[in-house]
């Protein structure tokens, strides 16, 4: 092999080390800009709290129908629950 070519192939190499090298330090700085990941993570968290808000939301609406059209069996169970909370508040307030 020539000493040009050797040249060459050791710069291909040196300019190869160099992007893996600059990939390395990015991923090392992205993982030590803690501002940035505590942002994405607040996202995250603000996404999944909407998310199960608005489910929540939903299923609350549909309880409301189901009470409007069972309003008796509601009334029952609602009567049931607080006899059953008064009567722990009685026990443990003993």
């Amino acid at each position: 092999m020539s000493k040009s070519a050797e040249q060459a192939a050791l710069r291909a190499d040196i300019e190869q080390a160099r992007g893996e090298l600059a990939e390395t330090v990015d991923a090392l700085a992205a993982k030590t800009d803690v501002k940035r990941r505590v942002g994405e993570k607040t996202e995250q968290v603000r996404g999944a709290l909407t998310e199960r808000a608005h489910e929540a939301k939903a299923k609350a609406g549909d309880a409301v129908v189901v009470a409007r059209r069972n309003p008796v069996p509601v009334a029952l169970g609602a009567a049931a629950v607080a006899a059953l909370v008064a009567l722990l508040v009685r026990l443990l307030g003993r």
